[in-house]
């Protein structure tokens, strides 16, 4: 699932005063889209996302990288030989979440980072390595895991029944639900199972972006009608994120979307009292 960058415009017509008053502000703050969520207020209490355990399963980070404040472990899951980000999904998508940069505020910047790169520099991966990485993280006791990539094999049985084992581990969730939208029915695995938080993209008139994906869950259709989903929805477009090294970028999809969900999740996390978050 990859991200796609989208034209610039708004259209304001049939309007009314206080929605044009909205739209201006959201047109002046879309660069930091944790005003938008109010962050700033749980920030303001003292959570920051510190001691969750945030799973990122992309391309990985550079270990120097200056946006981050608390890269616990990288790991590689995939057959090429380097513990880098080279394509900056990965970074990207870390950033929106725990990004410390002033340009690209993260949600949750004392969040515990744990890349695992489950993608080679060829966009190239497999399900054995996405079963060796889910041990992992479930051996380690992640709190929240990302997926901002997924696909159309519904019937791809040992990775789906290692999500059910993910979540059955109270481990939270979340992923993109595709960029193949505006049709009905294009959801993608595993944002489309029942124990996922899948996330599809608005723009900031409060639409779903023509790219996202949407239900019904037509995998189950045999069996009934299928379900709804995403189950929510985040700001997908043009939000701002860490580049590979330095520096940040302005990207659109709904793996833009999902770890602004994943984001608002590791900061609600940190809330909870440690000791009794598996419980919850």
């Amino acid at each position: 699932m990859s991200f796609s960058e989208k034209e610039k415009h708004f259209h304001h017509l049939g309007l009314s005063n206080s929605s044009l008053n909205w739209s201006r502000h959201l047109l002046m703050q879309r660069s930091q889209v944790t005003s938008l969520f109010g962050a700033d207020a749980l920030w303001r209490k003292g959570y920051t996302g510190a001691k969750v355990k945030m799973a990122i399963f992309d391309t990985r980070i550079r270990a120097d990288h200056p946006h981050f404040r608390n890269i616990k472990e990288r790991t590689n899951w995939t057959n090429e030989d380097t513990l880098n980000d080279n394509l900056g999904h990965g970074t990207f998508v870390a950033g929106v979440i725990a990004g410390e940069d002033a340009e690209c505020l993260g949600f949750a910047p004392d969040t515990e980072i744990y890349a695992f790169r489950v993608f080679t520099d060829a966009h190239v991966s497999y399900t054995s390595w996405f079963l060796d990485a889910s041990n992992y993280a479930i051996a380690i006791n992640m709190d929240v895991l990302n997926l901002s990539i997924g696909g159309p094999d519904y019937l791809d049985l040992p990775f789906v029944e290692k999500v059910w084992e993910i979540t059955a581990n109270n481990i939270i969730m979340v992923s993109a639900i595709g960029n193949d939208g505006p049709l009905y029915g294009t959801l993608n695995n595993p944002a489309d199972q029942s124990d996922v938080i899948g996330v599809g993209g608005i723009d900031y008139s409060d639409h779903i972006a023509s790219f996202s994906s949407r239900g019904m869950s037509t995998w189950e259709i045999p069996h009934g009608y299928g379900r709804v989903k995403p189950d929510v929805v985040a700001y997908g477009r043009e939000i701002m994120g860490s580049k590979i090294s330095t520096g940040c970028k302005q990207l659109s999809g709904t793996s833009v979307a999902s770890p602004v969900v994943a984001g608002v999740v590791c900061l609600l996390v940190s809330i909870i009292p440690e000791n009794r978050r598996k419980e919850i």
